[in-house]
């Protein structure tokens, strides 16, 4: 008999009881249509970080501040708590009532008449998603069907990538469509973010609608957050790569996606709106291809042969050599396809990371095990992307391509520590299957 590897002896000690039942598609959609929603809400500082700079007179290191940390440092306490407290509740009503907070957050933030009133904003827009993500993994992955589990863990991560993406596309769109007028009494930038919310009531209605009926799983001894660090402590050898190589590829994302209109904006004299709607066209094309792609081809024959290693170095690979593009582009389309290499290699090897996690893991531990995997890539990756980013452009020079070059260091450092370490992952993992 062919040796199992490590992965295979892991998955082959899961008892059966802790096999469940598959989620209908109709629910995963919903689950990653809200997970959309929720990075449209998360995303749109960097759709009018333009006029907020401006209008307050902010620098770069405090939006930046903005973008990352406001954000990002309660949501990854509120995450671990979510994941110790989400077992035994019904999962539907915990995303219903994370969309309810968040959407207050993001009015707040739209209405917030002063910087400080921002960052109380953006905290409490983390808070409130903070449980939704754990609530997400727990219908997600309670399935034993490896290839249907990374297909609907790619298509809630392709949910982020288009949330993103798309609220570049609907408040630039926005932002054209007003024309710097004031609607209601409200400057365009309000307006738009406030627009962009409204259809999260929606959502709310669908994800109760979808738990009426949901029996509450009993929550069982050893389903505690304290049991998911004892699990990562003890196959350490084996979460600690992926838990670095996640905080990169995040990291990559956000600030590219932070900072991408703000580029476009300074270094091609786009106006704000241009510039989201160009950023936004890119990410909304690119990201389901890096998403989709990565969870497709993990779980296709490419990716049981090769195994995630290979796989995570290339999208790490993809992504310095995209950025080298951008910060040498003389031209629209140059710094477009740049992004467009950033945006696929980040997707790719993020969601690959998340379901190596998860299919490392047993089901009962899946949600408190993502919640912790998921805080830690967010304090790093979204709390200092951009913030990181912001804090080298200050200090780069006043130039137009300061930004441009911050963004380039920051992703380079993050893409080659994430090869590198994929590539360690990759021989360990060779290693394991030949004893």
């Amino acid at each position: 008999m062919p040796a199992l590897g490590l992965r295979g002896r892991l998955i082959s000690q899961i008892p059966s009881s802790d096999r469940l039942a598959p989620l209908a598609w109709a629910a995963i959609l919903i689950v990653a249509a809200s997970h959309f929603a929720a990075f449209v809400d998360r995303s749109l500082p960097a759709v009018v970080a333009p006029l907020i700079r401006t209008q307050f007179g902010l620098n770069d290191t405090q939006i930046g501040l903005l973008q990352g940390p406001a954000f990002s440092t309660l949501y990854a306490f509120g995450l671990l708590g979510a994941g110790h407290f989400i077992a035994g509740r019904n999962p539907y009503r915990v995303a219903a009532a994370c969309v309810i907070v968040w959407t207050a957050g993001a009015v707040l933030f739209a209405l917030a008449p002063d910087y400080p009133s921002m960052l109380a904003a953006r905290v409490a827009l983390g808070l409130g998603q903070a449980a939704f993500v754990p609530a997400a993994l727990m219908l997600l992955t309670a399935q034993d069907d490896a290839g249907r589990r990374a297909r609907a863990l790619s298509t809630f991560t392709t949910g982020s990538a288009t949330g993103r993406s798309a609220a570049l596309v609907l408040g630039g769109a926005a932002l054209a469509m007003v024309a710097g007028r004031a609607v209601a009494g409200l400057e365009p930038w309000r307006a738009a973010c406030l627009a962009l919310a409204l259809p999260n009531l929606v959502l709310i209605a669908l994800l109760v609608w979808s738990g009426r009926g949901h029996e509450t799983v009993v929550r069982e001894p050893g389903q505690g957050l304290g049991d998911a660090f004892r699990l990562l402590g003890r196959r350490w050898r084996v979460f600690a790569p992926l838990l670095i190589i996640g905080a990169c590829a995040v990291l990559m994302i956000q600030a590219t996606a932070a900072w991408s209109p703000s580029i476009l904006n300074r270094s091609f004299s786009l106006t704000p709106a241009q510039a989201a709607l160009v950023a936004g066209a890119v990410a909304l094309s690119f990201a389901p291809l890096g998403h989709l792609g990565g969870g497709w081809t993990l779980g296709s024959p490419v990716g049981r042969r090769f195994g995630a290693g290979p796989l995570l170095a290339a999208g790490m690979a993809l992504a310095l050599v995209s950025v080298v593009a951008l910060a040498s582009a003389r031209g629209l389309p140059m710094a477009a396809a740049g992004l467009a290499g950033l945006t696929v290699g980040g997707g790719f090897t993020a969601v690959i990371a998340l379901i190596e996690v998860q299919a490392l893991t047993q089901p009962r531990l899946r949600p408190q095990v993502g919640a912790v995997y998921l805080a830690f890539v967010s304090l790093i990756g979204v709390g200092l992307g951009p913030l990181l980013t912001g804090i080298v452009s200050d200090h780069g020079g006043t130039g137009h391509g300061a930004l441009t070059w911050a963004i380039a260091a920051v992703v380079s450092v993050a893409a080659i520590v994430g090869a590198g370490v994929a590539l360690a992952f990759a021989g360990r993992r060779a290693l394991d299957a030949s004893v």
